[in-house]
């Protein structure tokens, strides 16, 4: 008892930690992602986000600077403010009215200066100064020069000057940003300066909005990194640190300064070449960010704890059916060296066994699940008679009876209508509910030579088989005639008493139907009747040596093998005289090399001389029976292939044609030497739709493209790729699309 409770702790254990594995290894993961994921992109966020008021600011600020420059332009060009108009006592009172108008156009203008190289006068909105007077009366500079201020009167190109201190003659103190700028514009030569007066506070603004209510500092910094305006909200940051605080890429950097993290934010402007700058503390610029990594951690450890909770739960639940199951299998018997579910395995590893048939005929559960199991008994492909009765069962086929054999019918292949195709398929679909005396049939639709196999079992057999199996195939082909335009000829093998031998009928069925060229169209051709000459001149079995030729050419090795035991057998119970058994031997000889020959595989015909200077009959079948085998197998490879191949073929040969107007399923079944009903069966098996809506399909999508790509008129689009009638291709092109050519080709360029 207490080894049991062991091992059911120990099997409980693994449950739980195969549950945990399961949740801790995908969680984990995630978690990761998940968190560096959402971490990364609110980071990106905030990132974001300050470099957008960034740009904001540089935006709007770069608006005024083009603002201002405009304004410089148009003063420069204005005949009122030319040099001679504002000195004149009669026309300077206009021009400085004119000033006025200038300085009412911008937001941001403290003052408006007008300064000709010619005369040592500024004209300003509220008059005209002499250097002189403006320089010690009406604004007195902290930090600019007389020198200094009449050099840089002269500029030839623009240039910003840094928040200075003036005092004005009303005595207030102002800190202005004085913007200069030569006239004309881009004349190497200019003849004066506007300068524009602005409050440092008007640019100020601007920076605060960006700072927020966050600690750090706002910079403007013209393009010699001289600071044009800023908003200061650390004291601790210093001027002297405007070096470090200048970054050489714009974007969002980190830093320190005096010890202490801060994140820069960096956008430069492309007309004024000005850098925007702001230094953040960094702990409180990403102060969110923080909160949401705590929240995301916090999570994270709760469905963590949750996971745990449900892997012991389900690791539980899990035990439970598994421990009954035991109980129910164990029989109370004490297997000491296995757990509960080794016991259990080992009671139920024979039901495995056991079904593992049932697993095989899963996988026939397809698309063609019927004509792979029709065409493995035609092939005998399966020798077990029991596997063969559960394969119909379950696919639902019925056809049991007490004798069975295979006809073939054989279509005059020539001009094939569509509506004949069609009416093939139905003939073929509806021929296992036929109602047909004492008998019952299934029909495969062969490959090659438009051929349909049936393959009829005779329910009960009450006398004569070979008059059974006649009748049986003359309703067949009155059922033909009523239902189709054309007489086929109707093959048929002997009768076999088991599903197994069906391939053996099938073989003899074929060998028939190779003598179609002696009889009329819509004959009947029986095994029997191609060998009424029953025996060449030393009682060769002529019938025999057609099923060894068929055999091989089928690649059937079972029929061939036996076929030619008995053909050995036969002569060796004769007691035919030695050289007429010699004879009989070089013509299996050369009926064998012949065929294989004809299969195209000589590299299998090795030793010939040892062939025929065969010391005994039975190593001669032994030798035969070797080539034989071969042969069987390289054919049956080579009929896989092909068909693998072909399939690729078709559907390339209609990708590549469907623009031919004469494309046709016959036209197909020419070039690919099948029969036209197996063509259009394959294309609505591989495309799931038949083949004039396949072939449609592949002429829209390339009128589509035509439309859109090439100048060709709509009726060469459509007449190039295979339609005649114009207008009903538009009738179908815009039941098909919604709208005309026309239409599509406007609205996709």
């Amino acid at each position: 008892m207490s080894k049991f409770k062991w091992l059911k702790s120990r099997l409980l254990y693994k449950y739980i930690v195969s549950y945990l594995l399961i949740f801790l290894v995908p969680f984990s993961v995630l978690s990761f992602i998940v968190y560096k994921n959402s971490v990364s992109s609110l980071r990106e966020e905030i990132e974001q986000a300050n470099i957008s008021k960034l740009e904001q600011v540089k935006q709007l600020t770069d608006e005024r600077m083009n603002e201002l420059e405009t304004l410089a332009a148009r003063i420069s060009y204005d005949p009122r403010l030319t040099p001679y108009m504002v000195s004149d006592d009669y026309y300077g009172g206009e021009a400085i009215d004119e000033l006025k108008k200038y300085k009412a156009n911008s937001s941001i203008i403290e003052e408006l200066f007008v300064y000709y190289h010619s005369k040592d006068i500024l004209y300003s909105t509220n008059g005209s100064y002499p250097l002189n007077v403006l320089l010690e009366r009406k604004y007195q500079f902290e930090d600019w020069e007389k020198e200094q201020f009449i050099e840089e009167l002269h500029t030839n190109l623009p240039m910003i000057k840094s928040a200075e201190n003036i005092i004005t003659n009303e005595g207030n103190k102002e800190r202005v940003v004085a913007y200069l700028f030569p006239i004309a514009p881009n004349n190497p030569t200019p003849y004066g300066t506007v300068m524009f007066f602005i409050k440092e506070s008007m640019m100020n603004d601007q920076m605060e909005t960006i700072l927020g209510d966050f600690e750090g500092n706002a910079y403007i910094l013209n393009e010699n990194n001289e600071e044009v305006a800023a908003a200061i909200h650390d004291e601790d940051i210093a001027q002297s640190d405007l070096d470090k605080i200048i970054g050489n890429k714009q974007g969002i950097d980190n830093l320190k300064i005096n010890g202490n993290e801060y994140s820069r934010s960096t956008v430069k402007s492309d007309d004024s070449g000005w850098t925007f700058v702001t230094i953040l503390d960094t702990e409180q610029f990403f102060e969110r960010l923080q909160h949401t990594k705590q929240l995301i951690l916090l999570i994270i450890t709760g469905i963590f704890v949750l996971g745990i909770v449900l892997a012991v739960y389900l690791g539980r639940n899990q035990y439970k059916p598994i421990k009954k199951l035991f109980e129910l299998t164990n029989g109370g018997l004490n297997n000491e060296n296995k757990n509960e579910l080794e016991t259990i395995q080992h009671r139920i590893s024979h039901i495995y066994h056991d079904y593992q048939m049932i697993n095989e005929t899963v996988d026939l559960q397809q698309p063609f699940a019927r004509e792979q199991l029709l065409v493995r008994l035609l092939r005998g492909d399966i020798n077990d008679e029991k596997e063969i009765e559960k394969m119909l069962d379950t696919l639902h086929i019925p056809i049991k009876a007490e004798a069975y054999f295979v006809a073939i019918i054989f279509f005059e292949e020539k001009n094939v209508k569509a509506n004949e195709v069609e009416i093939r398929e139905k003939v073929l679909k509806d021929f296992s509910e036929l109602a047909l005396t004492n008998a019952v049939g299934q029909a495969v639709n062969l490959l090659y030579n438009d051929t349909f196999a049936l393959i009829i079992g005779l329910e009960k057999r009450h006398g004569n088989a070979g008059q059974e199996r006649g009748q049986v195939i003359r309703e067949v082909q009155y059922y033909m005639r009523e239902r189709l335009s054309s007489e086929p000829t109707i093959s048929a093998g002997g009768i076999c008493n088991e599903k197994k031998s069906i391939n053996r009928s099938y073989i003899e069925a074929l060998a028939a139907m190779d003598y179609k060229f002696m009889y009329p169209a819509g004959s009947i051709i029986n095994f029997e009747d191609i060998s009424l000459e029953q025996e060449q001149v030393f009682g060769y079995p002529r019938e025999e040596q057609i099923k060894l030729v068929q055999s091989l050419k089928q690649g059937d090795v079972a029929v061939a093998k036996e076929t030619l035991t008995d053909i050995f057998s036969l002569h060796t119970k004769r007691g035919l005289p030695l050289h007429a058994v010699k004879l009989i031997y070089y013509d299996i000889i050369n009926t064998v090399i012949k065929t294989i020959s004809d299969l195209g595989l000589r590299n299998h015909i090795q030793n010939i001389d040892k062939l025929a200077e065969f010391s005994s009959s039975e190593q001669l079948h032994r030798d035969l029976l070797t080539m034989i085998q071969e042969v069987c197998k390289e054919v049956a490879k080579d009929k896989e292939s092909h068909n693998d191949q072909l399939r690729k073929d078709i559907l390339n040969y209609i990708q590549l044609n469907f623009d031919q107007y004469d494309l046709s399923l016959g036209k197909i079944a020419v070039e690919f030497q099948l029969s036209a009903s197996y063509v259009s069966r394959f294309i609505k098996d591989q495309t799931g739709v038949n083949f004039s809506e396949y072939v449609q399909e592949l002429r829209m999508n390339y009128v589509k493209q035509q439309l859109v790509k090439s100048n060709d008129s709509i009726k060469q689009i459509v007449l190039n790729v295979g339609y005649k009638d114009v207008a009903n291709f538009t009738r179908k092109f815009k039941k098909n699309v919604g709208i005309t050519p026309g239409q599509y080709r406007r609205f996709n360029r």
